[in-house]
């Protein structure tokens, strides 16, 4: 019901087969891409945001081609998986990191992980669960649990499960549901950090209880948020987790950009995709950013990425 709209408009038309030298996962529902190259590699775990599925396919493939064995790894959304972003496993990272580890052309020990929006929220309770992640990329994240979205009306619960037990998170208010109905009655786009900025407000208390425990990441984190995301307030949720690292001694380079005008999906606008509102179903959701700004945003994203992933997985 909440969904962020799709990265998959901006980078991924997923196909029935995957891309050249990707393979379908064994041990999960994703997909496994590889460099041509001989010899043992780092790898990346990739998880998309609440357009659900298989999303990050063609994000991994590009992975590949820059000498990763990228894993893009669907966690609802597709069959034998949970059907909304409700109570979804931590254990399915933990699967495809099982997996990727095993894997002759990959160094266990250079393992990062890149989520982006919900998929940040799910990196960052990956990444705290899981020792084998030895770098995290976090693109307009969460670092603590959200409610879940589920399909129709009604709360949902949590977003994460740990060990069959719901993850602690902060719940959304009625002004959620009021603000879906406006868009519905009046056809103008939705602005859904409203809902957002409501429920931090009101019910900011339950977010040191919904913190994940950064502090057991065991490698740097790269939070990247957007001035004008208009999904949630990416930058305070970076500050809050900033504050979090720091308070907790995390003892590794973490860093922290936020980039001024742009919206919730600048990691993948083009010039002629410029993704500051998107299309779905009944409902426009507004995404935030200028063309201009969330292409700039964009390109230097990438390279903040990249060295960063040069630097932390060498």
């Amino acid at each position: 019901m909440f969904a962020t709209a799709a990265l998959l408009l901006a980078v991924t038309s997923a196909s029935a087969a995957p891309p050249s030298g990707c393979v379908n996962a064994g041990s999960f529902t994703g997909t496994i891409c590889a460099p041509a190259s001989p010899g043992k590699h780092a790898a990346i775990v990739l998880l998309g945001g609440s357009e659900g599925g298989n999303s990050m396919e063609r994000v991994a493939s590009r992975f590949a081609q820059y000498g990763y064995v990228a894993a893009s790894v669907a966690y609802f959304g597709i069959a034998g998986l949970p059907q909304a972003l409700e109570n979804v496993p931590v254990e399915t990272v933990g699967k495809a990191l099982d997996e990727v580890s095993r894997r002759p052309d990959v160094d266990a020990n250079r393992i990062a992980v890149m989520g982006i929006s919900k998929g940040g929220e799910f990196a960052l309770l990956a990444a705290s669960t899981y020792p084998q992640i030895h770098a995290v990329v976090a693109v307009v994240p969460s670092p603590f649990a959200w409610e879940g979205i589920p399909q129709g009306p009604g709360e949902a619960g949590s977003s994460w499960t740990l060990n069959g037990k719901p993850v602690p998170y902060v719940h959304y208010t009625s002004a959620m549901g009021t603000l879906f109905g406006e868009a519905f009655a009046t056809h103008k786009p939705l602005d859904l950090r409203k809902g957002y900025d409501d429920a931090m407000r009101v019910n900011g208390a339950q977010i040191p209880g919904a913190m994940f425990r950064l502090e057991n990441i065991r490698g740097p984190i790269l939070l990247l948020a957007a001035d004008d995301d208009r999904i949630w307030n990416s930058p305070a949720q970076c500050e809050i987790a900033v504050r979090y690292l720091r308070e907790h001694h995390h003892p590794f380079a973490d860093g922290y950009v936020h980039y001024a005008g742009a919206g919730h999906l600048f990691l993948f606008s083009s010039r002629g995709r410029a993704l500051t509102q998107v299309p779905e179903g009944p409902v426009t959701f507004l995404m935030g950013g200028s063309p201009q700004a969330n292409v700039d945003a964009g390109n230097q994203a990438w390279s903040t990425i990249a060295k960063f992933l040069q630097d932390n997985l060498r």
